[in-house]
């Protein structure tokens, strides 16, 4: 009689690989959740020592930084000075400022502040990936902003930028003096980058263009008010958004990003979303349907408008993280209410404005 062999027959193997296979299908998704919420913990962890550093600043200075900051920025300057200032003239901004709160004073110092951010001589500290302003979950952020192609906006900003994946919470006004000045009830105070417009509790947030508040103003309480929002960058590297040693709506801050902007709240799909220069170069690079799917649209009517309005994105699913002016760090839902379903004020409206009277507490979101 024949000894059989100690080998595997034909089925056997195949029936050993389909179940290693199973197992791999059955334990990928759990890998795959548990990297995404090492990443989710990263995110947080950088909004922290981000809050942090501006709670430092403002202990140390008396203030927040401003968002963005231009010289010679003065109240009722004409609209095509003010976009000049924002697209030519592109000074430090609150990132920048905060620099040496985050463990990066040499990165501060390399930085001529009496020069323009995008003058060439700052090239080499703009162009500095900071793991701090990184989210690991944004497959884009690696992909430095390169200012080209586009329009006569985005070609003034120079290449080689580093990018962000956090901004500062500007205002629910535009961060313009071209258009908007007199839209959505506002009596003149939606281009909230004027100084005389900053005051008013209905569209000031925390962090301004050249004005920014003292922890005492922030009326509403430092823990019901959004100091800090997660950003996405850009999704090709002429695509100005998530920039992080960039002034402006998009770059580092948002804007316009509640009640009278088109922006309403996290991850909007709305197709006139963020106003940002260039944004018909980026649709024309890769399509209304990829926007759509990363939820990272833009307005296309025009490529000259400067960086005016933005609102917070995550590539984290289903909402974004935001830091509050007391530290603490927060996840809002995609679905929270906002001005899309209700007037003035929703629930969004009155966590990113500081001293609106009616503060909303972390049980309501």
């Amino acid at each position: 009689m024949k000894a059989r062999g100690n080998g595997f027959t034909l089925v056997e193997l195949l029936v050993v690989i389909a179940i290693i296979g199973i197992l791999i299908a059955l334990l990928l998704p759990a890998v795959q959740s548990a990297r995404e919420a090492a990443r989710r913990l990263q995110c947080q962890n950088n909004l922290k020592q981000l809050g942090l550093a501006a709670l430092n600043y403002e202990s140390t200075y008396g203030v927040f930084p401003p968002a963005s900051h231009w010289v010679d920025l003065k109240p009722g300057m004409a609209a095509n000075s003010m976009r000049m200032q924002n697209q030519n003239n592109l000074r430090e901004n609150w990132v920048i400022m905060v620099l040496p709160f985050v463990e990066q004073q040499a990165l501060y110092d390399a930085f001529d502040l009496s020069l323009p951010i995008n003058h060439a001589d700052n090239e080499l500290p703009r162009s500095t990936q900071l793991p701090v302003m990184m989210c690991p979950s944004d497959p884009n952020n690696r992909t430095l902003y390169s200012g080209q192609p586009g329009s006569s906006q985005t070609s003034n900003h120079g290449p080689n930028w580093g990018r962000g994946n956090y901004g500062a919470n500007g205002a629910l006004g535009f961060q313009s003096d071209a258009i908007h000045c007199n839209d959505y009830g506002f009596g003149g105070v939606g281009c909230a980058a004027r100084l005389t417009a900053w005051p008013d509790r209905r569209v000031r947030g925390v962090m301004g263009a050249n004005a920014s508040s003292t922890v005492g103003e922030i009326r509403d309480g430092t823990s019901n008010t959004i100091l800090l929002l997660e950003l996405r960058a850009g999704v090709v590297a002429h695509d100005v958004r998530g920039t992080w040693a960039m002034s402006g709506a998009g770059p580092s801050a948002c804007w316009a990003h509640g009640y009278g902007g088109d922006v309403a709240g996290p991850n909007s799909i709305l197709p006139n979303s963020d106003d940002t220069a260039g944004c018909r170069e980026v649709y024309d690079a890769v399509g209304e349907e990829f926007l759509l799917r990363e939820r990272m649209t833009c307005f296309q009517g025009t490529s000259t408008h400067p960086n005016r309005q933005a609102g917070p994105r995550s590539a984290h699913p289903g909402g974004v993280f935001t830091c509050f002016a007391d530290g603490s760090v927060h996840w809002i839902r995609d679905s929270i209410e906002t001005s899309r379903s209700i007037s003035y004020a929703s629930v969004w409206d009155r966590l990113n404005l500081s001293a609106s009277g009616e503060p909303i507490p972390a049980s309501a979101f």
